[in-house]
């Protein structure tokens, strides 16, 4: 055997030692598998934005020990919209109080009030995401969770009413045309308010006009006629988020029931409804007709 022939059987053999043990250390690497049996300390997160009450609800189920160590308490890092907040910090109980449901069922919760008062990430008129990290406080042990959820839909918001607060009938068999407007929000835009209206109620006679039915507005510009032969709306300018109509108010001498305006006092309660079907709180005005 030649000097050469000896040195190709040594690469060889180095070749095949270094590719059997690399292939024996890529082999031998523990890859640490996902233990379907695994303990869940902290599950079933819940946020609820209550905005008919504006209200913030959370809840989470917690595992009472963790690995013999007994449960502390359960906090929430509050973020609001943005991560980037300074975190309010709140604590969630379990004991059937402050929005907590059922005691003693390791499912822990707050109901709080979304103002300015109880915490500093308030949501307002925000339809994105909410952020929060549940921490489960154990002895010697903090296991946490983070989170987000989607807002959802806003409801429309009305702004703000503007009517008179004293209307003197006309006399005779004639009427007169009172502008009524209704300013409104929508976080989800303005093309989403499917319609704005008001009840009439008769204070002294303890009833309902028009048969309960809701008297519209419209932010149309006055584009189009009402009633005929050419009443309008009476808005200004459509597409504002202005809603308005120029309700009659029909003479004392008009003797057909069907244009006869009652004196007295009437609360006008009115609201907003958006495409979501979803509906604002109600706004009352109060006004006087003499």
């Amino acid at each position: 055997m030649t000097i050469n022939t000896c040195k190709n059987i040594m690469k060889i053999k180095f070749y095949n030692y270094f590719v059997i043990t690399t292939i024996f250390l890529i082999i031998g690497c523990e890859v640490k598998e996902l233990d379907d049996n695994e303990m869940v300390y902290i599950s079933d997160t819940q946020f609820n934005f209550h905005q008919n009450t504006n209200e913030l609800y959370i809840s989470s189920k917690i595992e009472p020990d963790f690995e013999g160590k007994e449960l502390d308490k359960v906090i929430v890092e509050w973020f609001g919209t943005d991560l980037e907040n300074t975190a309010d910090s709140l604590i969630l109980l379990d004991d059937g109080t402050s929005g907590d449901i059922i005691s003693i069922d390791n499912i822990f919760s707050i109901k709080i009030d979304n103002d300015s008062l109880n915490i500093k990430n308030t949501l307002g008129d925000d339809s994105g995401s909410v952020y929060l990290n549940v921490l489960a406080v154990y002895i010697g042990k903090i296991e946490k969770q983070s989170s987000s959820f989607r807002i959802g839909n806003i409801i429309p918001r009305i702004i703000s009413i503007t009517a008179d607060s004293v209307i003197t009938r006309p006399s005779g068999a004639t009427l007169s045309l009172h502008l009524v407007g209704a300013e409104v929000f929508d976080a989800d835009g303005l093309n989403n308010i499917k319609w704005v209206g008001f009840t009439s109620f008769h204070i002294e006679g303890d009833s309902i006009m028009n048969g309960g039915n809701y008297i519209y507005l419209y932010d149309d510009g006055s584009s189009d006629v009402i009633y005929l032969p050419d009443i309008t709306s009476g808005d200004i300018l459509g597409g504002d988020g202005i809603y308005s109509f120029k309700i009659p108010v029909f003479g004392s001498g008009n003797t057909d029931p069907n244009y006869q305006t009652k004196t007295g006092t009437f609360r006008w309660d009115f609201v907003a409804q958006d495409k979501n079907d979803e509906y604002s709180l109600s706004a009352s005005h109060e006004v006087v007709i003499q």
